[in-house]
């Protein structure tokens, strides 16, 4: 029987006077995960936006976005009988009157980093996360 796995990847970022930054994160064990988005399952039955908002919560402890958009088409991956539908989303969680200052790492959050662009995309090792990264730049510039 097939399976089919939906889940959000949503870019944290904000916008601040002179810069912007991508907050990249590491989950535990460290040694066993690269750098990258808010990741976390969309459960049946439930709406992207409520499942990205549960998993930012849930990983740095954000509540409510400046703004949230949707940066591509979800990226599909089959692996035999299971398949995998990821959907990248952006984030603004700052603005230069109102920047972030404090996070709340879950338990799973190994650690947290918030990166230029160069920085983060060259942390970054999935092609899909680059992809929606540079997405991410356009759309702000």
């Amino acid at each position: 029987m097939f399976s089919l796995e939906h889940r959000v990847r949503v870019f944290v970022f904000q916008v601040l006077d002179r810069r912007v930054e991508f907050l990249l994160l590491r989950h535990k064990p460290r040694a066993e995960w690269p750098l990258g988005p808010v990741v976390g399952p969309v459960t049946p039955g439930e709406k992207l936006e409520d499942a990205i908002r549960r998993e930012v919560h849930a990983e740095i402890g954000l509540r409510r976005p400046v703004h949230l958009m949707e940066l591509t088409a979800p990226q599909k991956e089959l692996f035999g009988d299971m398949g995998v539908v990821e959907w990248p989303y952006g984030w603004q969680a700052g603005t230069p009157s109102e920047p972030v200052l404090h996070l709340k790492p879950g338990p799973m959050i190994g650690e947290m980093h918030w990166l230029s662009f160069d920085a983060a995309f060259h942390e970054l090792e999935l092609p899909a996360d680059r992809e929606a990264l540079v997405r991410l730049q356009l759309t702000l510039q």
